[in-house]
């Protein structure tokens, strides 16, 4: 019981979170929303900024179960490849294919949540920390993977286009299936990483 009411005012509250800004939201419009009383959401929180930390904290959590299962592929593919292998450039690409199936799965899944902190009434400190831990994960596998040269603003622009493509998507009410939208990354990361390689003029 106690576990469904708690679910029901995190929906709810998202809800919420469309529509208004975090600051505009009372507890009165979450019970309200929720149809609850005060005392089973204090029950579960100890304020407003406690329920929006908790429900920010599970898509962080989320997040680096996400891009850490990048790394763990990586770890597993046979170490005979791994100095012929870019982990961008992706001889399997199978691998980095389903990496971004299940981002965009795992998107589409809580897109509510998502269009309300980055497109409704951005969240910037959940944005950068979502940038951060996604950067740390990429960078663990460049550092482990490859020696390319500068690596740190390849992942910066990577994450960059990513991240706008994530964006575009929200705005859009996520037309695309989650499944086209990691077909459409994959072709970019692998056009990106070719771009990289193109010998410059001097």
């Amino acid at each position: 019981m106690k576990k469904n009411a708690k679910r029901k005012i995190f929906v709810n509250t998202i809800d919420l979170m469309e529509e208004y800004p975090i600051d505009e939201i009372t507890i009165k419009m979450i019970c309200a929303y929720s149809g609850i009383n005060r005392s089973t959401f204090y029950a579960h929180f100890t304020d407003k900024y406690d329920l929006f930390e908790q429900i920010q904290a599970y898509h962080i959590s989320r997040n680096l179960q996400i891009t850490n299962t990048l790394y763990q592929n990586f770890d597993q593919v046979n170490n005979h490849f791994i100095h012929i292998i870019f982990v961008f450039k992706i001889y399997n690409k199978a691998k980095l294919l389903q990496f971004f199936r299940i981002q965009f799965k795992y998107i589409y899944r809580y897109r509510r949540f998502f269009h309300a902190v980055f497109i409704s009434h951005p969240q910037k400190d959940f944005v950068i920390e979502m940038v951060h831990l996604t950067y740390e994960s990429y960078e663990k596998v460049m550092a482990k993977y490859t020696d390319m040269d500068y690596h740190m603003y390849y992942i910066q622009y990577l994450i960059g286009g990513q991240l706008g493509v994530v964006f575009s998507w929200l705005r859009r009410n996520c037309e695309e299936s989650p499944e086209e939208m990691a077909r459409i990354m994959l072709r970019n990361t692998i056009k990106m990483r070719e771009l990289e390689e193109t010998d410059l003029p001097s």
